[in-house]
């Protein structure tokens, strides 16, 4: 396991929410949809929000109407709206990025190019901690075009000295598809897939497989292990991967590869899956990339639920070009305990088996993603 000897993460503090409440609410420098929802609100931000216990009291999204129009905001007015003047006046690099529109029409985020750079940093960090092998071609089957997905992985692969091949996937079409009971469409899309992974699997070195975690389940029946032999590791975001699945690719498909999960949206940033360890029992646990991201597992109420239990998923993204404050996620986790190899590393609360509950039944909305 190679890993730097210091973490580029480390627990979000009070200054860090003192200085991004001063950078999206200054009056004039400011983020203009969060200057008018404070405006709107009468909350005040920039004169009470001290800290992060008074950042969730007072500036956090409210379940409901409050956080619908966020984002029918984020969907359908300019991008720059949801970005602080000033940055837009430094000139950086800023990635405009869609979410998968699994929800409704996709909503828009960026991606600026510091925190561009500090993804890239902690996620070496994770991948040297899952022990996946550098200077390796990567493979990756998943949502390319304005999905953020595609993107960082060829970053990873280019970073870690391989070259990363691409196979596209459009997920809104397999929701449409889903949605409209066209299952022949479906299964021939999911068929064009496949053919496409078996001949790149064919004629290419791979060494990384970077797949959507329901490919991943299809690939020992549709594609076999023969074909990806030299597989050196598998990475897999989208929707959750269950145990069973997870404990049959580690055992049974590739035993002694590593499989590490990657958690997030387009517009809410990144997290990883901590190391794999035999405490798990093959359920995969995330831990949220702080200072730039905080996934909270919430009751109702909007309160912590205690270490062990289920709650709602609410996302806390605090970086210079966008400010996500406490967004109600569909998905439901289990809040945990850091605990293991990683616990003092990474002493926050994580997050568990994150899933979708309407897409427990019915899968094939999700589709392949």
């Amino acid at each position: 396991m190679r890993c730097p000897s210091e973490s580029r993460l480390r627990p979000i503090t009070d200054e860090d929410v003192r200085r991004l409440v001063r950078l999206h609410f200054d009056p004039q420098h400011g983020t203009p949809y969060w200057l008018e929802r404070d405006r709107r609100q009468g909350t005040d931000a920039l004169g009470k929000v001290h800290g992060l216990a008074d950042a969730v009291a007072l500036i956090g999204l409210l379940d409901g109407s409050d956080q619908m129009h966020f984002e029918e905001a984020a969907r359908r007015t300019p991008l720059e709206n949801f970005v602080p003047r000033s940055v837009l006046a430094e000139g950086g690099t800023l990635w405009a990025a869609q979410t998968g529109g699994t929800t409704g029409p996709a909503k828009h985020g960026t991606w600026g190019s510091r925190y561009w750079d500090d993804i890239l940093a902690f996620s070496d960090e994770f991948l040297d901690l899952h022990g996946v092998p550098r200077g390796k071609n990567w493979l990756f089957v998943g949502p390319m075009g304005p999905h953020t997905t595609g993107r960082l992985v060829v970053a990873f692969a280019e970073r870690r000295g391989g070259m990363c091949f691409s196979i596209d996937l459009d997920p809104r079409i397999v929701k449409i598809f889903g949605e409209e009971g066209m299952t022949a469409a479906y299964d021939r899309y999911v068929d064009h897939i496949w053919a496409q992974i078996a001949e790149v699997a064919r004629s290419q070195d791979i060494g990384v497989l970077f797949c959507t975690s329901r490919l991943l389940e299809m690939l020992p029946e549709r594609l076999g292990t023969e074909a990806l032999a030299g597989v050196e590791a598998i990475v897999h975001a989208g929707t959750t991967l269950d145990p069973e699945t997870h404990r049959q690719l580690r055992e049974d498909f590739f035993p002694g590869v590593p499989v590490v999960g990657m958690y997030g949206t387009s517009t809410t940033g990144i997290s990883w899956q901590k190391p794999f360890e035999a405490e798990d029992e093959h359920r995969v646990v995330y831990v949220p990339c702080q200072p730039h991201v905080s996934l909270d597992v919430v009751d109702g109420q909007g309160d912590d639920v205690p270490f062990g239990e289920e709650g709602r998923v609410r996302v806390w993204r605090l970086t210079d070009d966008a400010l996500l404050p406490g967004f109600w996620e569909r998905d439901r986790a289990r809040r945990v305990r850091p605990y293991g190899v990683a616990a003092e590393r990474y002493p926050w609360p994580w997050v568990g088996d994150p899933y979708s509950p309407e897409f427990t039944e019915g899968r094939r909305v999700e589709g392949v993603y």
